[in-house]
């Protein structure tokens, strides 16, 4: 009983974190006629009023951000897209600065080579501005915080973007990726299972860390996970979808937005974000938009990126919904919450596949992420003898885009009984699209469980979900390509993925994964001792980061990667291979 108390009290708590909305609707029926169906200007998403939305991160620069950076080689040139919000701009400055990881001090002026007018596919603005910039040699190989300043209207004005340009000695034709899924900040699912509340116990509380007021506590497991990812030191990571819950109270994007996105800033690598259902929905009679805190939090909800000539990945939003089908009541009773892509997207997809085509080389990896898997639709899986699920499609087909209130109550009704995957329009086209444009991987979550399927030449996988609810266990994928083919994709069979804790036991709280360093690892120590515990049935190459004053150093264990002089502080990174279940120790002096 002690145990259901906390739990109240974790869920009152988080209710009582900010006010309801004092005009929200009962239900979504009166802002029918009214939607925009999607990211745009609207009267359903106030922007004048002031705790819609708070503190958007995503303002002058709308190219590389945190949730889309850019990868690139010491001496390449990187184009910069700026919105100047109308104004003549000139007089640029651009720098990389230190990320929050960084012990180093250093920053690096890149050249300005041309500044030309410019454009973008998510972003509607009078005046944006390409900016290219060339990467200097003497660059260390880091990830880094982009700044650029310049003069708009006889103004200085400066803008940011934390963990957006990695920079790279060159491209690796053999990489690693993980992909990350379902993390659900704020989500009392963590708490235990919903249908048994003696499934809770101290310790997934405290892995839970829900809203802890400690930061070092709060959310543990997914820090917990990111310390994991950063120890891979990945090439780059994809995180597809439900970064949050969304789904508690009708203005919870105003802070879970913000949470999400300081907390996904503790990783150290690239990482390119797509949203999933639980952050896009439509809550408080469509005012607080999931899209559009989206927009000015992580930026587009559909985008593209390379990995050299090596791999071609396109990131999309397979939660594109007529806003009125992503509507809410403010509680946990949502309609949609199932997978779907609308034509202009998937135009987009095409056009992107069809225009990397021209100048892939035949080994280039392709590959599409999402938060829903279009293989598996609803009309395939829900059962067609019930009458309930004949009436449905029957009124779906009739009128959708967007749907009745009766269909969507209907709808939900269903999704209850027999869950939604992808639910709406577009799944076979898709899938033709990427079979036309030579596609190999397709990578989802939603599910919160580990799936594997191989279908006509693409490798399709579901990946478990960090949240405590992930089966068989919290975890992540790694994915290893060689030779322009991938190599591996399991921990272990049959399709599972690299479990977080110790054995997939949560309720311990023993990483599989872990380093500990002796000394604060700052930059102010002249020795480090770090300890690496892999109690993984398997053997990992894991990555060490280790700052120390400026001078001249030994390693005991393992091959020196990086040994970079900054300013009066020294950077030496260490990549060392740890046995199944076993420890190293690396002495560095």
């Amino acid at each position: 009983m002690n145990h259901l108390f906390k739990i109240i009290a974790v869920i009152l708590t988080t209710f009582m974190v900010v006010p309801l909305s004092a005009g929200a609707s009962e239900g979504p029926i009166s802002i029918i006629g009214k939607q925009d169906g999607g990211i745009g200007n609207t009267t359903n998403y106030l922007d004048e009023v002031p705790n819609i939305s708070v503190d958007p991160k995503v303002n002058d620069i709308i190219y590389p951000l945190f949730s889309t950076p850019a990868i690139k080689e010491k001496n390449q040139s990187l184009t910069i897209k700026i919105d100047s919000q109308g104004k003549e701009a000139a007089g640029w400055a651009v720098k990389l600065k230190p990320t929050n990881h960084s012990a180093l001090t250093e920053t690096y002026e890149l050249p300005v080579q041309k500044v030309t007018e410019g454009s973008s596919h998510w972003k509607n603005s009078s005046k944006i501005y390409d900016v290219t910039v060339q990467i200097p040699k003497n660059v260390p190989e880091e990830l880094y915080d982009l700044e650029v300043t310049y003069t708009a209207n006889g103004q200085r004005k400066t803008d940011q973007q934390p963990h957006s340009v990695k920079v790279l000695d060159k491209f690796n034709k053999d990489f690693t990726f993980l992909h990350l899924t379902d993390t659900h900040i704020g989500s009392p699912r963590n708490l235990g299972n919903q249908d048994d509340p003696s499934t809770v116990s101290p310790g997934r509380l405290k892995e839970a860390g829900m809203w802890d007021p400690d930061p070092k506590k709060r959310w543990l497991y997914l820090q917990k996970a990111i310390k994991e990812v950063n120890l891979k030191n990945p090439d780059f990571v994809v995180v597809t979808g439900d970064l949050m819950y969304g789904q508690m109270n009708p203005q919870e994007y105003i802070y879970e937005y913000d949470e999400t996105y300081e907390m996904l800033q503790k990783l150290d690598v690239p990482v390119y974000l797509v949203p999933g259902n639980h952050d896009y929905y439509a809550q408080d009679a469509t005012l607080a938009d999931g899209a559009k805190y989206w927009e000015q939090y992580f930026g587009p909800q559909y985008f593209s990126f390379d990995y050299g000539p090596y791999a071609h990945f396109i990131g999309y939003n397979s939660f594109d919904w007529h806003k009125f089908d992503r509507s809410g009541h403010g509680t946990v009773s949502v309609p949609t919450w199932g997978g779907q892509i609308r034509q202009e997207q998937l135009e987009w997809v095409k056009k992107d596949l069809e225009e990397n085509e021209k100048t892939a080389q035949p080994d280039q990896i392709k590959g599409l992420f999402s938060h829903h898997n279009p293989l598996w639709r609803d009309r395939d899986i829900w059962p067609q003898d019930d009458p309930d699920v004949q009436k449905y499609w029957k009124q779906y087909d009739e009128q959708h885009n967007p749907q009745s209130i009766e269909t969507l109550t209907l709808g939900e009704k269903l999704g209850i009984q027999y869950d939604q995957q992808w639910h709406g329009e577009n799944a076979h086209e898709l899938i033709d699209v990427m079979k036309q444009n030579n596609v190999n991987l397709s990578l989802h979550g939603h599910t919160h469980i580990d799936d594997v399927t191989e279908k006509d030449g693409i490798l399709y996988t579901t990946t478990t979900a960090i949240e405590l609810s992930g089966k068989p266990w919290v975890g992540f994928r790694p994915f290893q390509v060689k030779n322009g083919n991938v190599t591996s994709y399991n921990y272990e069979e049959p399709g599972r993925s690299v479990p977080v804790y110790e054995n997939g036991d949560t309720e311990s709280g023993v990483m599989s994964l872990e380093s500990e360093y002796k000394n604060p690892n700052d930059g102010h120590s002249t020795q480090q001792t770090v300890t690496i515990h892999n109690r993984l049935n398997k053997a990992m190459t894991v990555t060490i980061p280790i700052y120390l004053v400026k001078g001249d150093y030994d390693v005991s264990e393992g091959t020196v990667k990086q040994n970079v002089r900054s300013g009066d502080r020294q950077y030496v990174e260490v990549v060392i291979t740890v046995p199944a279940n076993s420890t190293k120790e690396i002495e560095i002096k």
